[in-house]
């Protein structure tokens, strides 16, 4: 009898186990993991609170905000000198129009951007001579009498501003300044702050009243550096007659011209606020116009 060969062994193919398992097993609900997981302690979320301090100042423009930057202290040259210019026909008389001019007192009351002006020196009036004659003829003496009413001017003892202190601003920008004053009774107003000087000629000066000191700028110190947005400010007003427009009767008219010249202590400071200067030149001469019809009447 032939022995009986042992039956060979079937091997199964060996698994492969990945080394990395690409996720982890599911727990079912119904597994002794899930019931043990549910009952231990869950971590609590976490919040973090960060406190600021709030600000108590109130938003500002972006040119005011920028005003630090754009004042003198950053080693920037100014820029050069700009002048605009005015002009308007007024139907009143040379005389009436620059009284207005030259009550620099009351221009807090109608010009727009001038919360304050205030005349704080006057020029000293000079005493008046005079010599007693007696009239020969009735002519002469209709001729005395007459001259006794128009007093000389400068000669009279009226005095002229020859300083005063002035805040203006438009916007953000805001400043209070002294200028030194000149006037030429009937004709001429003329004030000037900073490093300018004044236009009209000394002798002219001297003979309506103004001394030395008014002329040396007094305690406003002519060439001074002004403090602020500007380097120097002149601003003057020029009044002549002229005749009466399109044959109507009613008295003299005046051409009145304002001339503003001034210089920023910042080129940028410049760029920023001179686009605004143009219009308040021409508001400026609005308001005196507007001034003339309260006090005088329209015509």
């Amino acid at each position: 009898m032939a022995p009986r060969l042992p039956t060979p062994t079937r091997r199964l193919p060996a698994a492969r186990i990945p080394l990395f398992s690409p996720s982890p097993l599911p727990i079912r609900p119904s597994s002794p993991h899930f019931a043990q997981a549910r009952h231990l302690p869950q971590p609590k979320p976490t919040t973090t609170t960060t406190r600021r301090p709030l600000s108590t100042t109130a938003p500002r423009p972006w040119l005011l905000s920028a005003l630090p930057n754009l004042t003198p202290g950053a080693n920037h040259p100014p820029p050069p000198p700009k002048t605009l210019h005015a002009r308007r026909l007024l139907p009143y008389p040379p005389a009436h129009v620059y009284t207005l001019i030259a009550d620099i007192d009351s221009y807090t009351h109608f010009l727009p951007h001038c919360p304050h002006s205030r005349v704080t020196r006057w020029t000293t009036p000079k005493p008046t001579t005079s010599t007693t004659t007696t009239p020969s003829t009735p002519a002469q003496a209709r001729s005395t009498a007459a001259a006794a009413t128009q007093p000389p001017a400068g000669r009279d003892g009226t005095r002229h501003p020859a300083l005063a202190d002035l805040t203006v601003g438009w916007g953000p920008f805001t400043q209070t300044y002294t200028s030194r004053v000149y006037c030429v009774p009937g004709s001429v107003v003329e004030a000037v702050s900073g490093s300018a000087g004044t236009s009209i000629p000394a002798d002219v000066l001297r003979a309506v009243g103004y001394g030395d000191a008014d002329l040396q700028g007094g305690s406003g110190g002519e060439g001074k550096k002004m403090e602020g947005i500007f380097e120097s400010l002149v601003t003057r007003w020029t009044v002549k007659p002229v005749p009466q427009q399109g044959g109507q009767e009613g008295g003299e008219w005046s051409q009145v011209t304002l001339s503003v010249t001034f210089q920023f202590s910042n080129p940028a400071l410049g760029f920023a606020v001179g686009q605004l200067a143009d219009e308040k030149v021409d508001e400026m001469v609005a308001a005196f116009e507007g001034r003339a019809r309260q006090l005088y009447g329209g015509r």
